[in-house]
C-alpha cells in the first residue's frame, strides 16, 4: 500500500512496517489512511482506519511520542466508564522506540460547528438533546477529574443523534504534576488560550470556559430555555475551581521550543503556519524575559 510520507511520521510508517506490525499484534487489517478535509492531520500524529477481527472499522492515531499515545488511551478510558455514549472506546495502546498508537471504535460524524451551522439541520429537541449531552460531558469530565485541555467544536461529534468528545491526548488529571513530553509545552503555548494572569508563575486551563462557550453557540431556544439556563449556571459555578494548574516550563524547556519553533518559522512552506510559529516564538521570549527558571516537579 502506498503512503504519503509528507502526512506520516517517519518513526510510524517505514515501508509497510506499520501495517505487518497491527496485522501480526492486533489483527488489524486494511490498514488506509484517514483524510477528511485536513482536519485530522497534524506534524504529530497520523490517523488511519482498519479493520479488526470481526470486520468492524476501528480508529488507529499514530503519535511520534509514545507517552502520548499512553495518555490518550488512558483518559479517554477513564472518561468513558463515566459517560460511554459520549466518548469513543479505547481498544489498544502501544508506546515502543519503533512505534506508538491508540485504537479506538470509529465513530463517524461531522463536528458540532458544521451541523449547527447548517441552516435548519436541527431541531430544538435535538438542539435541546445536544445541551443535555455538554451537561453529561461536563459531569464526566468532573467525576474522572480530567481536564480535557482541548475542548472545541472541532472536537466534538455528532454521531446518531449524541455529541461525542475525542481527542484526549493531551488531557490530564487534574491533580498530576507529570509532564507529557516537550511537546506539552509547546503545543500548549501554540493551541490553547493563556488564562493566566501577567506576572504568576503558573499557567491554567479550565475546560468549563470553553463547554460554556459551546452552550452559547448552540443557543437557547424557548422549549428548553429552563434547562439551558440551569446548566449554564451550574458550569459557572464551576468556573473557577475545576481547572488544572501547571508550573511554567523550565528555562532548558523554553529555550529548546525556541529553537523549535524558529526553525519551523523558517523553513515551514506555508505562510500562514510561518507566521503563527513566529507568533509563538515571540510568547516564548516573552515568557522568557519575565519568569525565572522553574523547577517541574515529577511525581
Amino acid at each position: 500500500m502506498a503512503h504519503n510520507k509528507n502526512k506520516i511520521p517517519r518513526l510510524v510508517v517505514s515501508k509497510g512496517a506499520f501495517s505487518r506490525f497491527l496485522e501480526k499484534n492486533y489483527g488489524y487489517t486494511d490498514l488506509r489512511q484517514y483524510v477528511t478535509s485536513g482536519k485530522f492531520s497534524s506534524r504529530l500524529n497520523s490517523v488511519f482506519l482498519a479493520k479488526n477481527a470481526e470486520g468492524n472499522e476501528v480508529f488507529v492515531k499514530a503519535c511520534r511520542y509514545g507517552d502520548l499515545s499512553e495518555n490518550e488511551y488512558r483518559c479517554t478510558l477513564a472518561l468513558w466508564e463515566q459517560a460511554p455514549l459520549h466518548f469513543a472506546k479505547p481498544l489498544a495502546y502501544y508506546s515502543g522506540k519503533r512505534y506508538s498508537f491508540c485504537s479506538f471504535e470509529y465513530v463517524p460524524g461531522e463536528d458540532l460547528r458544521t451541523i449547527v451551522q447548517r441552516k435548519d439541520a436541527l431541531t430544538g429537541e435535538q438542539r435541546a438533546r445536544i445541551v443535555e449531552d455538554i451537561y453529561m460531558i461536563f459531569q464526566a469530565l468532573k467525576r474522572a477529574d480530567i481536564v480535557h485541555r482541548d475542548v472545541a467544536l472541532k472536537n466534538m461529534i455528532y454521531h446518531e443523534g449524541r455529541v461525542i468528545l475525542i481527542d484526549c491526548q493531551l488531557a490530564t488529571r487534574r491533580t498530576a504534576k507529570e509532564q507529557i513530553s516537550f511537546f506539552d509545552n509547546i503545543l500548549k503555548l501554540c493551541m490553547w488560550k493563556w488564562e493566566s494572569e501577567p506576572g504568576m508563575l503558573v499557567l491554567e486551563w479550565s475546560d468549563v470556559m470553553t463547554l460554556m462557550r459551546t452552550l452559547r453557540f448552540i443557543g437557547a431556544d424557548v422549549s428548553y430555555q429552563k434547562r439551558y439556563e440551569a446548566v449554564y449556571a451550574e458550569m459557572k459555578s464551576e468556573l473557577h475551581t475545576f481547572k488544572y494548574v501547571h508550573p511554567y516550563p523550565s528555562q532548558k524547556e523554553l529555550n529548546h521550543c525556541m529553537k523549535v519553533c524558529k526553525l519551523r518559522s523558517l523553513f515551514h512552506p506555508k505562510a500562514k503556519l510561518r507566521a503563527r510559529y513566529r507568533h509563538v516564538l515571540e510568547m516564548l521570549r516573552f515568557f522568557k524575559l519575565h519568569h525565572p527558571e522553574q523547577k517541574v516537579s515529577v511525581d
